[in-house]
């Protein structure tokens, strides 16, 4: 809905009817919404973006799943600052990783890689190049929060052993 000239625009997310709309976000441009779609079964997964001011829309990355695909994914879903590139967690290798995608859906890197899970992702600091997550990596028994850069480069945050999370402030300063 259009506050200024009080119209609506619907957008087109397709004939099937027999979908989930999961989440609906704004990306970096104001031209592009993003429309998550989900089929019935749940192991189908589509991106699309729609243009708010005619409501056309295009798939731009596809993602599916034997079994299932995890809504937890879709909050880790996260439009760059760069207004290019979106990152998100995905379990198409297995287990749950860091993927960074160009804005047509194009795979730019998997950021991380292993025999273990993202368990929580906070966040990518635009200023350092750097995502922020929690990790199963040295033992399903611990939880460890970490950064990795853009470069793949990785470094441990926490310290103790045992479940750590983290909250961050805003720019990433302290946690």
């Amino acid at each position: 809905y259009n506050l200024e000239n009080k119209k609506t625009i619907t957008a087109d997310i397709g004939t099937d009817t027999d979908i989930y709309i999961p989440r609906i976000r704004w990306t970096k441009d104001v031209n592009k919404l993003a429309v998550f779609r989900l089929n019935r079964l749940q192991n189908k997964f589509e991106l699309l973006f729609a243009n708010p001011n005619n409501g056309n829309s295009k798939i731009i990355y596809t993602e599916t799943n034997k079994y299932y695909i995890d809504e937890a994914d879709f909050d880790n879903l996260r439009f760059l600052d760069d207004g290019k590139h979106f990152v998100m967690t995905s379990e198409r290798d297995g287990y749950r990783h860091l993927y960074l995608h160009d804005l047509t859906g194009k795979q730019v890197k998997q950021l991380t890689a292993g025999n273990w899970d993202i368990t929580d992702f906070y966040g990518y600091d635009n200023r350092r190049k750097m995502f922020y997550y929690q990790s199963s990596e040295e033992s399903p028994l611990n939880r460890t929060v970490y950064r990795v850069s853009i470069k793949g480069k990785k470094e441990k945050l926490s310290k103790q052993e045992g479940t750590n999370n983290a909250e961050f402030s805003k720019n990433f300063n302290y946690f």
